[in-house]
């Protein structure tokens, strides 16, 4: 086990692969990088990736509730990447952790060289249109129910509830898939206090107007039947970010890199490797 010391907490990271840094920064809020690693390694033939738990997720420190927002976990990440002894490193955001990496961007441009956000948006300011989605997938009752209740305070509650609302996020969700979601989310460690503040952040957060500043190549991916993140909002991004690239995976909900891998991995690695030379002027 990999700990960094910040001032104020501890960051477990755990680092994969070999070639350009990539700070990878889960979802959540309330749950750990496990689905991510080793699900992304793949991509660890050309990056060298750096798995970690944002404070008071996972195995990370568990410093006090209120310091948990969206520009503090990105100073963490920043905290991170000095600690690790890298001037520029490239950052990926899925979910939520792209909320966190456009406020990297934003917030540390001078220590950012890509910016890869895998289903994110840049607000939480569409709702009419989310609800819409989940209508679109013809919900159950039960699957109803839990997206309208709160967090459940106890681990095994709001992990069981985090599994009812699992067919929301993938195109199909066969009975395959299911098991593989019921296998990550038991390994995952999970902190329903830190859940429940996504109803008080999400209604803050907003950095549209920041996104003119981000001026490192970025790579927007999402998939077309994403009901959370959906492809409405990365196009916001990808019209906002002046050297951005978007790619909308077909039959694809918020998990590309479940749903479609060998397409996920062939685009990606084909954006870094143009944009790498191009940077270094090949």
């Amino acid at each position: 086990m990999t700990i960094a010391k910040l001032k104020d907490t501890e960051l477990y990271y755990d680092e994969y692969g070999s070639g350009f840094p990539f700070l990878i920064m889960h979802g959540g809020l309330g749950i750990d990088h496990t689905y991510l690693h080793p699900t992304l390694d793949p991509l660890g033939d050309i990056f060298k990736l750096i798995f970690y738990d944002h404070r008071g997720h996972g195995r990370s420190g568990r410093p006090p509730i209120n310091t948990i927002i969206f520009e503090k976990l990105a100073d963490d990440a920043n905290e991170l990447r000095k600690i690790l002894g890298y001037d520029k490193l490239g950052v990926i955001g899925n979910s939520a952790g792209g909320y966190v990496a456009l406020n990297y961007a934003i917030r540390h441009p001078s220590h950012i060289s890509y910016l890869i956000l895998i289903d994110t948006a840049p607000a939480f300011d569409y709702m009419e249109e989310l609800m819409k989605n989940v209508q679109n997938k013809n919900p159950t009752p039960d699957l109803i129910e839990t997206l309208n209740a709160p967090v459940d305070p106890t681990i095994e509650g709001f992990r069981n509830q985090f599994k009812i609302l699992q067919p929301l996020y993938f195109y199909e969700f066969t009975p395959q898939v299911e098991e593989m979601c019921n296998r990550v989310i038991d390994k995952m460690i999970v902190n329903p206090e830190v859940a429940a503040l996504n109803n008080i952040l999400m209604l803050k957060y907003n950095v549209i107007s920041k996104l003119s500043k981000i001026e490192v190549p970025t790579l927007i991916l999402v998939g077309k039947d994403d009901f959370v993140c959906p492809p409405s909002q990365a196009q916001r991004m990808h019209d906002s970010i002046p050297n951005s690239e978007l790619y909308i995976f077909e039959k694809c909900g918020h998990y590309p890199f479940y749903e479609a891998p060998d397409e996920f991995f062939r685009v990606l690695h084909n954006w870094f490797k143009k944009v790498h030379l191009e940077l270094k002027g090949y």
